[in-house]
């Protein structure tokens, strides 16, 4: 079975670090429409993997239709480079993409950086935006210091209420996890009132749990034989990333959540990661944020990429969604603006609208 282009975007975050295969002196490979590789000598190279969005409307003349597209990442990609002499693929590298991009008819590109990998010298300083604090956890500090020095005060009480309350933590191991899993997980959509592009099937997560095993792991909390809490990890070589995950909050005085990470923590140092990166908030300081701030004092600055290739079809696009919404486009932090939907319409109703006068 193939993964979805949705799990795809979730092994992109735990993959990211893959082998490189290939040698040829300056050679561009594109393949499936997701990965664009630049050598530039046989010791070094970049590499970007990620998304198409297609803009599809009968508006658009033949020759366009399903043509015109933008491109995204997953969070913790961006382009990655590797070998001895990587700044001398950098200049060489922003060119060929670029040039990749207009053959392809691509109108913006969105790329989400890691903040310790993302090779940004092959990236236009201008295009790059920082766009939130996250929190990760050093995974190399000894145990004891992780205790003493990493967790606040309240966090450490809360791992120890957990203890008390005999909260088990345990890593999924069947489809009925799975099952237990995804229900609390659309319990906390529910109640966050999320939109509907967050409420993942049970399909997505059974996938996920079926082709990823060796990069994801579900992790459950059990309370008097009730699952309670739950979050799904993705991991490489270097980093767990925390992806998704829910609780049930008629059971949050018994700190499942809290023991959750705490398991986790142990579990990376045991396997030899380097950091758990436990994300950022909806806004800075918010409950989220310094609840994630509770286990450790570490931040890294998270960059986005947000670069037009087309500037007259972007410039129309935008238009177009400014007079269907009645809302100026410059003035909104989402991006491509065109995008940024209201609640009750789709994405593709967004692009229909928008494609005549792109076109």
């Amino acid at each position: 079975m193939t993964a979805p282009a949705g799990v795809q975007s979730c092994l992109y975050k735990s993959v990211c670090s893959a082998a490189w295969s290939l040698r040829e002196s300056f050679r561009s490979t594109w393949v499936n429409g997701r990965h664009f590789t630049f050598c530039g000598t046989t010791t070094a190279s970049s590499h970007i993997r990620f998304f198409f969005r297609s803009i599809r409307s009968s508006l658009l003349s033949q020759e366009l239709n399903g043509r015109l597209s933008d491109i995204f990442s997953p969070e913790f990609t961006g382009p990655l480079a590797r070998g001895a002499a990587v700044q001398s693929v950098a200049t060489e590298f922003a060119k060929r993409f670029s040039t990749f991009a207009l053959n392809q008819r691509v109108v913006t590109e969105f790329i989400h950086l890691h903040p310790w990998k993302a090779f940004t010298d092959a990236l236009l300083g201008e295009c790059l935006q920082f766009n939130r604090e996250i929190v990760y956890v050093d995974l190399t500090w000894p145990e004891q210091q992780l205790w003493r020095t990493s967790f606040s005060h309240a966090c450490r009480k809360n791992i120890n209420r957990s203890q008390r309350e005999n909260v088990r933590v345990f890593e999924a191991q069947t489809m009925g996890d799975i099952r237990e899993f995804h229900r609390l997980y659309i319990q906390t959509m529910n109640g966050r009132n999320a939109l509907k592009h967050y409420y993942y099937s049970l399909d997505y997560f059974s996938t996920i749990f079926e082709e990823l095993r060796g990069s994801a792991r579900f992790v459950l909390a059990e309370y008097k034989n009730q699952m309670v809490a739950g979050i799904l990890y993705l991991h490489d070589r270097d980093d767990v990333y925390s992806y998704l995950g829910g609780a049930d909050m008629n059971f949050q005085h018994v700190r499942p959540t809290n023991a959750v990470i705490y398991d986790t923590i142990l579990w990376g140092k045991r396997e030899g990661k380097r950091r758990l990166i436990l994300g950022g908030g909806y806004l800075p300081s918010d409950g989220i944020f310094r609840f994630k701030a509770s286990f450790s004092p570490e931040r890294a600055r998270f960059f986005v990429y947000k670069r037009v290739h087309l500037p007259e079809k972007y410039a129309a696009l935008c238009r177009t969604w400014s007079s269907t919404y009645g809302k100026d486009s410059q003035a909104t932090a989402y991006f491509p603006p065109y995008r940024s939907l209201q609640a009750s319409e789709s994405l593709q109703d967004c692009c229909n609208a928008a494609a005549k006068t792109a076109e």
